[in-house]
């Protein structure tokens, strides 16, 4: 009889002890904020910050803009225009804000432009990073460049575009020609975190880093969830084979106390599925697999914010914001 109720005690606990550790969390939509541009058309969005007063600004690599729209998508004002004059952009892939400015990566200018919030050009400054792919600026005004091939996790300039330093190192992935290619794989791959952490994710590989901005590694998070695969090449007689079905693995965000790590796969029939990893800051993991609508592109808090230019949903604004939040867990 005690061995029996010995059993059902440590069956009860397990229970209550998976239950803890399998919290459930998922993604859900909050609001959708129409773009109200008139008869303006817009591209492909690959960025999004806010000001203090809550407006967007989004870099529009196809239209080469920045729209700027309040909290309710209304156009305010667009910065910069197609071209590789002063104050003109080419296909820009991230927008930041610091002490009063707006800087853009001008990507295929090679350069960090600054804008007043007015619209104003300032100043443009050539940057040594081929093939970037996003850009930070911290409180002391270091802009941080991360790059599809450079040996640092990133490269750290000051606003006058003086080279500081290269922000640690990192093993430079091999990329046969093709594996890359394509604008859609050359957005963002860094962003912030709440307390000024870079998160950095090497898109090929599921090993995404939470870095000090001199590069120093902090965290490293890792898995191998259920649908993620690896990617590889497989040299043969006239070159190598690559793995078509290999997994991206998508921008890295802080989202509350935790850090999600978006990742994606093309299915044969070339139909996306999206999914998010749920990490505790010390790479704990938390859930995998959380169903995502799509890739997020900010966070603020539990609240994450995404761009959707082809609404399926009967009903919804073509293009749009998209807010979701993060719910599940202890708040």
């Amino acid at each position: 009889m005690m061995s029996f109720l010995r059993a059902v005690f440590l069956i009860l606990i397990t229970i209550t002890v998976t239950s803890v550790h399998a919290q459930s969390y998922v993604i859900e939509k909050t609001q959708v904020i129409p773009l109200e541009l008139g008869d303006e058309i817009v591209g492909e969005i690959a960025d999004l910050t806010r000001d203090a007063e809550g407006n967007f600004y989004l870099p529009d690599w196809q239209q080469h803009m920045i729209w700027v729209v309040d909290s309710q998508g209304r156009l305010i004002r667009k910065i910069g225009q197609a071209g590789r004059g002063p104050g003109e952009l080419t296909n820009p892939r991230s927008v930041a804000l610091h002490d009063g400015k707006v800087f853009v990566l001008d990507n295929d200018n090679d350069r960090i432009s600054a804008f007043s919030i007015s619209g104003q050009h300032l100043s443009s400054h050539r940057i040594d990073v081929y093939l970037s792919t996003g850009m930070l600026i911290n409180d002391d005004g270091h802009i941080a460049v991360s790059s599809v091939l450079a040996p640092s996790f990133f490269t750290v300039y000051d606003t006058d575009g003086a080279k500081l330093y290269d922000g640690g190192s990192r093993e430079v992935e091999a990329r046969p020609v093709g594996v890359i290619g394509g604008s859609y794989q050359l957005f963002q791959h860094i962003s912030s975190t709440p307390n000024g952490d870079v998160l950095f994710s090497p898109v090929k590989r599921y090993e995404v880093s939470r870095l000090h901005w001199d590069g120093t590694v902090l965290a490293t998070y890792s898995a191998e969830p259920p649908g993620y695969t690896p990617f590889f090449v497989t040299p043969t007689g006239s070159g190598f084979k690559l793995d078509n079905t290999w997994s991206r693995v998508d921008r890295p965000m802080a989202v509350g106390d935790h850090v999600l790590i978006q990742r994606w796969k093309v299915l044969e029939d070339g139909e996306q599925r999206f999914k998010g990893d749920l990490f505790l800051e010390d790479g704990s993991v938390v859930q995998l697999g959380i169903e995502l609508p799509f890739t997020f592109i900010c966070a603020d808090g539990r609240t994450l914010y995404g761009i959707d230019t082809a609404p399926v949903e009967e009903g919804e604004p073509n293009p749009h914001i998209t807010v979701y939040r993060l719910s599940g867990g202890p708040e």
